[in-house]
């Protein structure tokens, strides 16, 4: 099928594309397709696509053509407290992504999500979330393929073996903000390091900005410290990259992902990390947010869901059966293949595009044509 593909305009996290929201989304669909998108002046284009970096105001006011709004977080569903929800827009207005004449930033994002030509979400439970607001919403999760083309390079026949570690690992990656998930479950993790003799790899950053990046930096390390009183020493933080990511995920036995059941926030994440994961070949026990589970009936993977009050229960059975995390890995490597490959995202980034082309046929006077 050939595509009649206008100029696409791009907000982006990042000028670079390297920002993981611009380089596993929009920008990986561009770079297959061998298209330019316009970030210099994103108005100079037929089709305009806003992050969730861009001050969405702002650039409804300025364009002329369709815009489409790429949400990756369910801010909507949150529902915050007025406070929280006044200051997360300060803090936006700071950074230039949003408006103090907002008051709050729900009311920002309900009006961006009325007033665009359409929405891309990265699950099913997003989109629910946003349908009240505009009904023209696609679903495409993050693109995952540069793991999986590193990984292929970790296993050529000229690159190092993996060295067999002396202790069991479990994996976590992940923003150092996102730490915080692990407090809820620290004493049961706590104790299965020093009762199993395990040991972990935290592949993340070894300082980052508090909240909003505006009073102070959290050293890593010593957070830790306060997390797992006596067993950060057998905690390893690994520096942050795709290289370290295939390396240290090859030396685990598997990864987890817990989310504190009290943050509404993080309860309408995408399944994103999970299938990250699954791309770097991981069997990956996680919490039982509701695309998570979602994934894990469909993939027949229930036996790794972790319920509040399971985590002890479940790291030790992880442990003690190797065979069910041969199948938990195999389930998600099938999952990755049938559902979430580089042709199955493509496909939907083109539908999205199309689809919007198709709706503003005055804007389609296309610059260039690609095959579908």
């Amino acid at each position: 099928m050939i595509l009649k593909l206008n100029k696409i305009g791009y907000v982006p996290h990042s000028r670079d594309l390297l920002h993981p929201a611009d380089r596993r989304r929009l920008a990986f669909w561009a770079n297959q397709k061998e298209l330019t998108l316009e970030i210099e002046d994103p108005l100079a284009s037929n089709i305009l696509v806003l992050s969730s970096a861009a001050n969405y105001g702002y650039w409804l006011k300025k364009a002329k053509q369709p815009i489409i709004l790429d949400l990756v977080d369910a801010y909507i569903g949150e529902h915050p407290k007025f406070l929280r929800d006044f200051l997360r827009n300060v803090v936006r207005t700071f950074r230039g992504s949003s408006s103090i004449r907002w008051i709050t930033y729900t009311r920002h994002l309900k009006f961006a999500c009325e007033k665009s030509s359409a929405i891309i979400v990265a699950s099913e439970e997003q989109r629910v979330a946003l349908e009240a607001f505009n009904k023209n919403i696609y679903i495409i999760p993050d693109s995952h393929s540069e793991l999986q083309e590193h990984k292929n390079l970790a296993m050529s026949p000229t690159s190092t073996p993996i060295q067999e570690e002396s202790h069991g690992y479990i994996f976590w990656e992940g923003f150092g903000y996102t730490l915080k998930h692990f407090n809820f479950i620290a004493k049961e993790l706590d104790s299965f390091l020093r009762k199993y003799d395990w040991k972990m790899y935290l592949v993340t950053v070894e300082e980052f900005p508090r909240w909003g990046g505006y009073i102070g930096k959290v050293n890593t390390r010593k957070l830790l410290k306060k997390i797992f009183p006596t067993s950060h020493d057998r905690i390893e933080i690994i520096p942050w990259t795709i290289e370290n990511l295939n390396e240290y995920a090859a030396r685990s036995k598997f990864g987890i992902i817990p989310i504190d059941p009290s943050d509404k926030f993080a309860e309408l994440k995408s399944e994103n990390k999970l299938l990250s994961m699954w791309s770097l070949g991981l069997p990956v026990l996680f919490s039982d947010i509701p695309s998570y589970s979602r994934v894990a009936r469909i993939s027949e993977s229930e036996s790794a869901i972790a319920a509040k009050n399971s985590w002890a229960m479940k790291l030790g059975f992880f442990a003690e059966n190797p065979k069910e995390l041969s199948r938990l890995k195999n389930s998600g490597v099938k999952y990755i293949t049938e559902r979430h490959s580089g042709e199955i995202l493509l496909q939907s980034w083109s539908c999205a595009i199309t689809g919007v082309e198709m709706s503003n046929p005055q804007n389609s006077k296309g610059i260039r044509t690609i095959s579908k």
